[in-house]
């Protein structure tokens, strides 16, 4: 060439990847979102749940990179190199256990003790049911329920409210026994006879 030549870098654009957060069957709550734009081995650093993502009896254990968890698994705040691939992390649920409350009659003689289908996890709040089913017991009162057949645990009346804890409940009838008294017949003087008597105690 006859005159000076000038070169000029020539720059192609390295490709970029996402992260997207699945909520892998929430039902409630909403995945983080993450607008990063990672170029193959930068670091990305995995979030936290910060959209409360629920899942009825369950409970949020972290991600993963395949929804049925066979994947890498990683918590909030973990580092994770970025590959030639956009990215899906899964929300990981562990099932909660459920526990049941049952009535019993405790030595009723009528009646039926009311049924709970609830199933509750630990935590969430129960509320007492009343005698819903006439439970009766032969010279006694109906007087609430208790933990303890003896009344010795913790009473409770109808309608209260309780924590549910880490095992199955049984709450039993409480009874109050109704006084009873007697029909005394005194003659009075009398010089001949007996007085009637009268075997019967009277609620």
């Amino acid at each position: 060439s006859t005159s000076d030549v000038t070169l000029y870098a020539q720059w192609c654009s390295n490709p970029t990847f996402t992260v997207t957060y699945d909520g892998n069957g929430n039902t409630g709550g909403e995945a983080p979102e993450d607008d990063t734009k990672y170029e193959e081995g930068m670091s990305v650093t995995v979030k936290d749940n910060t959209g409360d993502l629920v899942k009825t009896g369950s409970s949020f254990t972290g991600w993963n990179t395949e929804a049925d968890g066979s994947g890498d698994s990683c918590t909030a705040d973990a580092t994770i190199v970025m590959g030639t691939a956009n990215l899906t992390l899964y929300a990981q649920w562990s099932t909660k256990p459920t526990f049941t409350v049952t009535y019993d009659g405790n030595g009723n003689s009528g009646g039926t003790v009311p049924v709970d289908g609830t199933n509750y996890e630990e935590g969430t709040s129960v509320t007492i049911k009343g005698n819903t089913g006439n439970l009766a017991k032969t010279g006694f009162t109906f007087a609430g329920w208790n933990t303890a057949a003896d009344g010795s645990g913790t009473g409770y009346n109808p309608a209260a409210t309780l924590e549910m804890g880490s095992r199955n409940l049984t709450l039993y009838a409480q009874w109050t026994l109704i006084p009873t008294y007697t029909v005394l017949y005194d003659g009075n003087g009398n010089t001949n006879g007996t007085v009637p008597s009268d075997a019967i105690d009277y609620e």
